[in-house]
Parts: C-alpha cells; structure tokens; sequence
C-alpha cells in the first residue's frame, strides 16, 4: 500500500466516521432516510444496494490525488492515461503566441531568441502538464544577482537588461508548500492565492543532520521561502473552496475524475486480449476425471495432469489425441460477437470523461458514412483555447515583462499577447478561406465600402493567417 503525502486534512463532517461524534438529531434524521429508502434498497427482494446484478449508483470519493505514487505509475505504464495528460498541455502551446506591438520586427526576434535559448515554451508546457498529473506546480523565474532575495516581492524597478535566466519547475512532489498567509491586494493578480511557497532543496555537503537515537548522519534539505511574485503558478482541475483548503490550495489531478472510466477501458482491453486465447474452447468429458480431481489421492490426482500434459503434446505435434473408450473431446469456438460494439461504447465513454475527441485520443478515423468528427475536433479546439485563456495567459502576462526589461530594458505598452490558431489549417482549408475573403473584399470594393488601397491592406492582414496574399505588391510598386 502507497504511503499518502502528509497533506493536511479539515475536520468537517465529511472527515468523520458515521455516528462517531454525530449529533443526536442527526442520527434520527439519517435513521428516517434510510427507513424511506427500504423500497429501494430491500434485502429480502434483492433490490438497490442489496442486489447482486445491478449497482445502486453510490458515488465513492478516491481521493486520487493523494496518492502521488500512484498517479506516477498511471503515467509511466499506461499510454492512455499518459496521452490524457499531455495532450491538451502541448495544444495549449503548440502554436505558442504573438506579439501584438509597434516594436520592429528585428526586436522582436530578439525576445523570441531569448525564449528559444531558455526553452520558455518547453518549461511552461512541463509546467501544465504536471499540474495536470499532479494538480499543481510552479515555475519559478530564475533571475540573475537576486538569488537571495527570493523571499521578497519582485521589483520591476530593480530588474536589468540580460537577467532573466529561464525557468525552474517544480511540481507538487517536489516538496512544495504554499503558506496559509494569502494574497490580500484586491489589485494583485494573484490576490487569494497563497502569498509565499517554501520549497525543500537539498544541497549536497552544505548542511547534515544526525539522528540522536541512531547516530545517522544524513544530508537534510534546506527550505527555501518563495515569495509569490517570483512564481507562475499553475493548478490541477479546479475544486469548491473546501475540497481547495483540503488540497493545501492546489487543485484535483485529471486522472481523479476519469480513473473509473480508465480501469474500466484498460480491464475491457484486457479481457478481450485474453478472449483472443481461448477462441477455440477444447472439451474433454470423462467419467473418471472429476472423480478423481475431487476425491482421489494426491498421486491419482497428479497422474491425471500429466496424462493431459502427455496428450496435449501429442496432440500439437502430430495432430493426434488419444481418448477412451469411454470418452469424448468437443471443440467449442468462441463468438465474439457484440465485442466490438461493447468496446466502442467503453472508448466513447472514455473519451467523454477526458473531454477529448476519440477521434484524436485513439487516433482513429470517425465512423459512419456522413462522420467526419469535425464538430468534436471544433468543440476540443474550443475547450483548449478557453484553456489558454483561463490558464497559459496569466503566466504569461507575468512572465513577459520579465523578459521584455532583460530583452529590452523595458516594458512596451502596447505589448499584447495574441494567441495562434489552435488548429493549423491544411493547404486545401486555406485556398478556400482565402478565395471566401477575397470575394467580400471584391465585392466591397465595388460597392465602394473601401478604396483598392484598403482592399490590399486587408489582403495582406489576412495573409498572416492563411499564407495567401503575402506577395501583394506595395502602394505606388
């Protein structure tokens, strides 16, 4: 049994067992509940909780995202549970972002190469993507000469070209504990969220400990205080108040939700897997087997599994089975009928507790004549770019002035992020929203809603989108 993480737990009713410290009144009032529910659940009629064919639909809390281990061996050995993970977390920074600003192009290309050389966009995808593993990390900025001020807020003022460093990641198994102190600045982004972090850092040959009982030495962490301005913060799926404090302030592992559906999936699979084995079911019947299994010796009982050994050898080497007089061998075929049918419901399930298409997350075509799964990719697209919003752009609007001051030496403002397309469109996807652009703007030209002047500058707007009109010559050209 995994050991849970020593994750502080609230005292409310939830936490204690039934009828422990249950009020007087509250244990009538449970007593009348269950007494209305006799038609439902009935032991002599088999009915509700007492039946052996049917669940009575009794939701059961897992608490999966206590269990760190276990959601690390989710992911290393099951590759769907793996691709539930880091889907979405790579389409949310796929196509990364723009800049929206009247900075020269040459500038910048100067802060895109700053990104390249720190893998920004590689740090911040790992970032959601254990958060979404684990239900929370940070990414800490990593900025030159204020090593030792980690504990005090981030100062712009005190920021100097060429000092951002990159980002260090850490997810909630590496020790992390945001304080019980929080955010009180209505204006600060962060406000209600945890105002420090302590993160355990273990530093070889810098600080040991000893046991006083055993005498043992080893090397003990150093804690570190963080304050919250000097962090991107990312959380799991997100919880009511309560369940959050229960969390330390972090959220609910994606896999929480969707474990049931996910051993359901992997049991099918393996069921059907271990069908494809006995396809062919052989039946020997015999008067004196059953006998013996069930009341001979031990040797009797022996003597007959090797006589089966014996025959089964014969059998697969020279297409000979030897049998009694008195015996008889049936061949029984197995159907598998129905399978694929029961197979394809578990998939559909799956893929709608993990909100992704099944299309895209079994990597199969969509069925039926008139499918094309495009509304479900339209509706994933949809979800991810709410995502991107809701979670990649907070930390980025904190990240990138960091970056603009080592970039630059200072914030532009009219610096705007602009996210790209989730979905790329294909060549053919291109010609035809070029071709339906162009007609409007024909026909407003003619119109006279817009000079030919305006009518190109539209064009070549809509080039940055399409890849078509990107050659457009200039005015007086």
């Amino acid at each position: 049994m995994s050991e849970k993480p020593n994750i502080r737990r609230s005292q409310s009713g939830q936490d204690r067992q039934a009828g422990s410290i249950m009020p007087e009144t509250a244990r009538k009032r449970q007593t009348r509940i269950l007494t209305a529910l006799d038609g439902y659940a009935n032991i002599a009629a088999g009915l509700g909780d007492y039946s052996i064919l049917a669940s009575s639909g009794t939701f059961i809390p897992n608490n999966l995202t206590w269990d760190l281990p276990m959601l690390t061996t989710a992911y290393r050995t099951s590759w769907l549970a793996k691709k539930i993970i880091d889907m979405p977390a790579e389409d949310m920074t796929r196509n990364w972002y723009s800049l929206s600003t009247s900075l020269p192009e040459e500038e910048i290309q100067k802060l895109k190469d700053l990104e390249a050389r720190h893998s920004v966009k590689q740090e911040i995808t790992n970032a959601i993507r254990w958060s979404r593993l684990y239900g929370g990390s940070i990414a800490l900025m990593v900025i030159r000469g204020q090593e030792r001020k980690l504990d005090r807020p981030l100062d712009p003022e005190l920021l100097i070209p060429e000092c951002y460093e990159g980002l260090l990641v850490l997810d909630r198994t590496s020790g992390i504990t945001p304080s019980e102190e929080k955010v009180t600045d209505l204006d600060d982004p962060d406000f209600g969220e945890p105002a420090y972090y302590t993160v355990e850092v273990f530093l070889p040959g810098r600080r040991e400990e000893t046991d006083p009982a055993t005498g043992r030495v080893w090397n003990a962490p150093i804690q570190v205080k963080i304050h919250h301005s000097r962090v991107l913060r990312f959380i799991g799926r997100e919880l009511p108040q309560a369940e959050r404090d229960r969390e330390d302030g972090w959220g609910a592992s994606e896999l929480e939700h969707i474990w049931d559906e996910l051993k359901k999936r992997e049991n099918t699979s393996a069921n059907i897997e271990r069908l494809v084995f006995q396809a062919n079911v052989t039946t020997l019947k015999s008067d004196d087997i059953i006998g013996i299994m069930a009341t001979g010796t031990t040797e009797a009982q022996e003597g007959v599994l090797r006589a089966l050994e014996a025959e089964n050898q014969i059998r697969s080497s020279y297409g000979v089975q030897l049998l009694g007089s008195k015996d008889s061998m049936e061949n029984l075929p197995y159907n598998f009928g129905g399978l694929s049918d029961i197979y394809e419901h578990v998939m559909m399930d799956m893929a709608g507790a993990a909100e992704i298409p099944a299309t895209k997350l079994f990597g199969r075509s969509p069925d039926g004549m008139n499918a094309t799964g495009e509304a479900d990719l339209r509706n994933y697209y949809e979800m991810i770019a709410g995502l991107q919003e809701r979670i990649l752009r907070p930390a980025l609007e904190k990240l990138l002035p960091v970056m603009a001051i080592s970039c630059w030496g200072y914030v532009p403002e009219d610096l705007r992020i602009v996210f790209e397309p989730v979905r790329t469109m294909g060549l053919t996807e291109q010609m035809e929203a070029a071709d339906r652009h162009s007609q409007i703007v024909e026909r407003m030209v003619k119109s006279g809603v817009i000079t030919k002047e305006q009518a190109r500058e539209e064009l070549t707007a809509w080039s940055e989108r399409t890849g078509v009109f990107t050659k457009l010559p200039q005015k007086g050209a």
